[in-house]
């Protein structure tokens, strides 16, 4: 899976289990200022991304990440290597 499909994902994500806007989101999508996104919305997140991408984000690396693009490039990383190829 490539950065960019991860990154529609994680905007359906956030569509679908926190009711985010995505109509203006983009990969420099900043999670606090830009999406408004708090702590509970990160914990939410974490789960959602593993039921989801079947990826699992320590709540660090999470909160470590600014921008859409920036989780993104985290889930693609924590992928299989095969998983990456595709």
């Amino acid at each position: 899976m490539k950065v960019s499909e991860i990154e529609n994902e994680l905007e359906a994500l956030l569509r679908e289990e926190l009711s985010v806007d995505v109509a203006e989101i983009d990969s420099s999508s900043r999670l606090i200022d830009d999406l408004g996104l708090d702590s509970v919305a990160f914990a939410i997140s974490i789960v959602a991304i593993e039921d989801r991408l079947g990826v699992r984000v320590s709540e660090r690396e999470l909160l470590e990440c600014t921008t859409l693009g920036d989780i993104a490039a985290a889930v693609h990383r924590r992928r299989p290597a095969a998983a990456r190829a595709k």
